[in-house]
């Protein structure tokens, strides 16, 4: 059951009459011919497409209800929350901002209102709803929830847990107040606790959004990208119309190297959001990853063109440029990167490559150098900088940046890359 959007009530009486959703829908159809002007069938046929995973025709549904019956603060509410699912927020807060204005003691809406101030990432907001909700309603705990979801954003990760556990008290079986306390664990670098309340978070709530994105991002964060792949897709699944998770899983692909994956995720984020740069870049790396320069360096062009004041898409399309031989276009591309962000750590890192293929192993050295003053701890560089060492004829400073690229890899690809270097060098 969609245990967040679907009452409980309707959800039951459906599973007594052993309709499935799509039975639901059908026998709902047929009552609206006969009584076209009936709100509430049109209501409950939005439940069911709900339980169909078919948000837009739900939305269409809540509509005309809204038309029938235009003071429900309780449909209002409901329509939010779809418009949630299909990521839009500002649609979302309006039809909230409408159901507190009709019905301004029901302590619910104050806390769907901070549910999506949280979407939106104004927590103050959040936390203002939350007190409101509370003095309506001591005991509510969506609105903990919503309160402890806020605090965490804040840095205040005691009143978060502190909330989280509140919820938890007041309702064991609330699987987002599970999902709230793995953030504040999470926040606090208690990773295996957050992981457990994810999972038992799940387990309550096998249909939330909000927590199948949560475990993806933990996984992705920890570098179980299979693990993550999976959630987002499950995600994918539950909100098809949300471009962000198109995006997070279009980054895992890129980095399992899955380009065809990530062409297609950021090929879907486009369609749905055609003007984030973001969606250009991932999908000019894809199409780097399948050697298709051309269509590359066009995405990051136009990402360039949407936010011209960005760094990443000039480093993007300079790291395109080198791996087509154009070096002087990648190497502008690359000093404008590093101009617009100083401390651009893969900018120095590549510019410092495009200078060894240049053959000016001094510029690389101070590439990779600058690197590492930004990244004292970063491995490629001491390697990077090892090797135009190396070329230089400095085998003591190359044999140094080495030895210390080895102590401080943990990928064991990356140190068995390592080791090759060391034995070309002592040689």
């Amino acid at each position: 059951m969609k245990k967040w959007l679907v009452g409980l009530f309707w959800a039951l009486s459906l599973a007594v009459s052993g309709e499935n959703y799509q039975q639901a829908a059908d026998r709902l159809t047929q009552e609206i011919r006969i009584h076209p002007r009936a709100w509430q069938s049109y209501r409950d046929r939005a439940l069911a497409y709900l339980g169909l995973g078919t948000p837009r025709a739900a939305l269409s549904d809540l509509t005309t209800a809204l038309m029938l019956q235009p003071r429900s603060a309780n449909l209002l509410a409901e329509r939010s929350r779809v418009y949630t699912r299909l990521g839009d927020n500002h649609k979302a807060l309006a039809d909230i901002k409408a159901a507190v204005a009709l019905q301004p003691g029901a302590a619910l809406h104050y806390a769907r209102r901070a549910e999506i101030h949280n979407d939106l990432g104004l927590h103050k907001e959040a936390v203002e709803d939350v007190t409101r909700s509370l003095s309506l309603e001591p005991n509510l705990a969506q609105a903990y929830v919503a309160r402890s979801l806020a605090l965490g954003e804040l840095n205040e990760l005691a009143g978060a847990l502190a909330d989280a556990n509140r919820a938890i008290l007041i309702n064991p079986e609330l699987g987002k107040a599970f999902a709230v306390r793995a953030r504040a664990y999470r926040l606090q670098g208690n990773l295996e606790k957050a992981e457990t309340d994810l999972n038992q978070a799940i387990a309550l709530d096998p249909e939330s959004l909000f927590i199948w994105l949560d475990r993806a991002q933990l996984y992705d964060r920890t570098d179980r990208l299979g693990q993550a792949r999976d959630d987002y897709t499950k995600a994918i699944q539950l909100a098809p119309a949300r471009a962000s998770t198109y995006l997070d899983r279009g980054g895992v692909m890129l980095r399992l190297e899955a380009w065809d994956m990530a062409l297609g995720d950021y090929n879907n984020a486009l369609e749905l959001k055609p003007t984030d740069p973001k969606a250009w870049m991932g999908r000019g790396q894809a199409f780097h990853g399948l050697k298709d320069f051309d269509r590359a360096i066009a995405d990051f062009t136009q990402a360039i063109i949407l936010d011209p004041a960005r760094a990443e898409p000039y480093y993007g399309r300079g790291r395109v440029l080198h791996g087509a031989r154009q070096h002087q276009l990648a190497l502008a591309d690359l000093n404008q990167a590093i101009a617009l962000h100083p401390d651009f750590l893969l900018a120095f890192m590549e510019r410092g490559s495009l200078f060894e293929d240049a053959q000016e192993y001094g510029q690389a050295v101070d590439d990779y150098s600058r690197a590492l003053q930004i990244d004292r701890g970063y491995a490629p560089g001491y390697l990077g900088r090892g090797y135009a060492h190396l070329t230089l004829g400095h085998q003591e400073q190359a044999l140094a940046d080495m030895s210390e690229a080895l102590e401080l890899s943990t990928n064991s690809a990356f140190q068995r890359t390592v080791r090759r270097a060391l034995r070309e060098a002592q040689e």
